[in-house]
């Protein structure tokens, strides 16, 4: 609870008393916290006070707010591990979340020079490109984009995928092994359609990420270029030992 003589601010006190709250599953996903005026009288402090702890909270994912409803406890954020090569699909169920993608997209086009680069080909070589707007436990959390060479997969576009999984399709009907992957993570804010995809405000908080996967031969097999609600979605990397002097 909260200790007033603590240097700790009293809207951290609250914020971290709420996040015990959910990890003891005492406030549960799904359930909705009690008003300002009832955590006020909990906690005995300011309306201020809770209002900047539940605000935090709702920022970083862990509550959301609904207008006239109220403010409930928040699904947790999907999480990837970067130290191995998975799809969106695999991370998803992993997780116990249920995939689902909507409005996907197969098309052929000229590469951009951006594309070519990624993908090691010449500016304006045919690509196919594959744009699908994933969603898990009900709600959209990324808008991915992928662009292959058509010579690699013949047929894809016809064909379509294997369930929801773009890498079980490589492995299963090309028999492709994808070896390594280099991987670019950076924050960002989302423009008015990510916004309307997304289900979210126009500038709120996105991770965008750039994979470009390798086969056995070093070739490029795919690109992806994907942004993820940072409220949702979250990734971790396992780091070993310091480097040699």
């Amino acid at each position: 609870m909260i200790n007033k003589s603590q240097p700790l601010p009293l809207y951290y006190q609250v914020k971290e008393d709420i996040l015990d709250k959910i990890s003891q599953e005492i406030f549960q996903v799904g359930d909705i916290i009690p008003s300002e005026n009832e955590l006020q009288s909990m906690y005995r402090v300011s309306r201020i006070t809770i209002r900047r702890a539940i605000q935090e909270l709702v920022q970083e994912g862990y509550l959301s707010a609904q207008q006239g409803k109220g403010t409930f406890v928040s699904q947790p954020k999907a999480t990837q591990e970067l130290n191995v090569i998975t799809s969106w699909a695999e991370t998803m169920m992993n997780l116990g979340m249920h995939p689902e993608t909507k409005n996907i997209q197969f098309s052929e086009e000229s590469s951009s020079v951006t594309v070519a680069k990624m993908l090691n080909v010449d500016p304006g070589e045919r690509v196919y490109k594959i744009e699908r707007l994933r969603y898990a436990a009900g709600e959209p959390i990324c808008i991915m984009v992928n662009y292959l060479i058509p010579e690699l997969v013949p047929g894809l576009i016809q064909k379509g995928l294997v369930g929801e999984s773009l890498y079980e399709t490589l492995e299963k009907r090309y028999n492709i092994v994808m070896e390594r992957a280099v991987e670019t993570v950076e924050a960002c804010a989302a423009n008015v359609r990510e916004a309307e995809l997304l289900n979210i405000k126009k500038g709120s908080p996105l991770l965008r990420v750039k994979r470009v996967t390798y086969g056995s031969d070093d070739r490029v097999i795919e690109i992806v270029i994907a942004v993820s609600r940072a409220d949702k979605y979250s990734y971790t990397i396992n780091l070993l030992g310091r480097p040699k002097k």
